[in-house]
């Protein structure tokens, strides 16, 4: 496919130079990081409608390599980009990734349940997004606490079928946290099938979720 930015080009070489030091992906292959990574995260641009105006504020819980966030920025440079990423080796490969190809990223390190809680950052987002973090009815808990009423959180999955039965499995969840399911895209790739389910906040997540990590995954919603 062809990048709106040729940033593109520099973020692939940044990639391949630091993974051995910051253990990011294990795809390697630069044909694979354009389909599996950029053209994954670019995705949500070609869905109707795009949940992105072109000065949204997101946030991209779990960040690792940047995706989708930075790909997204780079494709609309007037978005609000915030890095979350609890693992300390990863937020500085993203501040350094965000400093090399000139970008304005707020780079967080801290965990999503944490960070959660922060005044500075809970229910103010438009658009939050989570990619091959956790399981759906995890990923809302840590993640729609962030979202602001009327945005949108956005967790980029694998096959259609997949991912439909992670949203039943996530249904009381959703409820329970603000929110309710608005749509699911998916398409067929070259490299497998990829989803992305996008549910609308409705009203404030209650004061108390997330959970600490053990109770979410002792006793999920």
């Amino acid at each position: 496919m062809t990048y709106p930015s040729p940033l593109f080009q520099t973020y692939e070489q940044i990639l391949l130079r630091e993974n051995a030091k910051f253990n990011l992906t294990a795809i390697t292959d630069p044909a694979e990081i354009r389909q599996k990574h950029f053209a994954d995260s670019l995705a949500l641009l070609d869905d109707e409608p795009c949940p992105l105006t072109p000065d949204s504020s997101i946030l991209d819980v779990g960040a690792g390599g940047g995706f989708p966030g930075v790909p997204l920025k780079l494709a609309r440079p007037g978005l609000r980009l915030t890095l979350l990423e609890a693992t300390g080796k990863k937020a500085q490969f993203l501040r350094l990734l965000a400093e090399e190809l000139g970008i304005e990223a707020q780079v967080v390190k801290a965990r999503a349940e944490a960070a959660a809680h922060d005044p500075a950052h809970r229910g103010q987002y438009d658009v939050v997004t989570a990619r091959a973090v956790a399981a759906l009815p995890l990923l809302c808990e840590l993640c729609l606490p962030f979202v602001k009423v009327g945005g949108v959180f956005v967790a980029y999955k694998g096959p259609r079928e997949n991912a439909e039965g992670e949203l039943r499995a996530a249904a009381r969840a959703i409820a329970v946290l603000g929110a309710k399911p608005e749509r699911v895209h998916s398409e067929t790739t070259a490299y497998g099938g990829r989803t992305r389910i996008v549910l609308r906040k409705l009203s404030h997540t209650p004061a108390g979720y997330p959970r600490n990590h053990g109770a979410m995954r002792n006793k999920p919603l």
